[in-house]
């Protein structure tokens, strides 16, 4: 028996906003008031979300704000594209710089210290945390990941870097593990929207059932699927499937795509386009893990 069209109706929408736009802005104005120390040095910023509020695919099941303070004025880069004539020129136009990335995590976190108490913020492994329950002035936790910008080069010409062709990122060294941590958040961010309009409700929706078989299915398994790799698997997902308007059918024809023997799952994009879901780096998946869920939720399915 098929999951009724009903229970899509409760998994296709986003869960409540839970102040995000409010903790950004709060995060922002935090480093940015005259008294923060960013704002005493020379060095360029930017603030903004990420994540599943950013990208519209937050759940009710969704819990803490996702904030990226990244400063732009320095930056690690991937050169590898490069002539050789291109990388000596780019080495002759840059040098050390004084401030970094491990300057700047230490000036934001003293800026949120200072606005939101010292006992509300922690250092986290991957981003420094303000606990809501410690401070009166959010309604929500909110992670701020304090990362240096990445670039991707792809040319460098006579002009430096105001002509030169490169994708951005971000990059951060978690607190435990020595490997750097690279995403592409606005990348993510433009490829998800540039998809069908279906495509971020087939995302809830997806996250939703793998919620609802953890907490209500079955007591023995569950499925192990963080939210940002559902986001990736059906990123891949042909636009024909996206497009069904009717949610039943556009569910079980996501997961018998998936399913199929002849389609690779270890071919398939993140979202960014920078990286392939699957593989042995630090923001990849396993197939296993991918497989496990798309199994379980077609049995869930067929089940009902």
């Amino acid at each position: 028996m098929a999951i009724p069209e009903s229970k899509f109706g409760d998994w296709n929408s986003t869960g409540a906003d839970k102040g995000s736009a409010d903790a950004r802005k709060k995060v922002k104005t935090a480093l940015m008031t005259e008294r923060s120390p960013l704002e005493q040095g020379d060095e360029e910023y930017e603030v903004y979300l990420q994540g599943s509020y950013r990208n519209t695919t937050h759940t009710r099941s969704s819990s803490d704000i996702d904030v990226v303070t990244k400063i732009t004025s320095v930056w690690h880069s991937d050169r590898s594209n490069l002539t050789d004539e291109e990388e000596e020129r780019y080495q002759d136009d840059h040098g050390d710089p004084d401030y970094g990335r491990e300057d700047f995590y230490d000036d934001v976190r003293r800026a949120l210290q200072t606005k939101f108490n010292p006992s509300a913020v922690s250092r986290g492994n991957k981003a420094i945390k303000i606990d809501e329950e410690e401070t009166s002035q959010l309604d929500v936790d909110v992670d701020v990941v304090a990362c240096g910008e990445y670039r991707v080069y792809h040319t460098y010409p006579e002009g430096g870097n105001e002509d030169a062709e490169y994708d951005e990122g971000m990059h951060f060294m978690p607190l435990y593990g020595t490997d750097r941590i690279i995403n592409f958040p606005k990348l993510h961010h433009e490829n998800g929207c540039d998809k069908h309009s279906n495509y971020k409700e087939t995302v809830r929706i997806f996250k939703n059932a793998r919620d609802y078989y953890n907490d209500h299915w079955d007591s023995l398994w569950s499925i192990d699927a963080p939210s940002y790799f559902i986001e990736c698997l059906i990123y891949n997902v042909p636009q024909r499937i996206l497009k069904r308007s009717n949610m039943s059918d556009r569910f079980i024809e996501v997961l018998d795509h998936l399913d199929d023997d002849e389609i690779d799952l270890t071919t398939f994009d993140q979202v960014s386009e920078m990286e392939p879901i699957f593989g042995d780096n630090n923001t990849q998946w396993n197939t296993d893990s991918a497989e496990t869920m798309i199994a379980r939720l077609h049995r869930m399915w067929e089940d009902w």
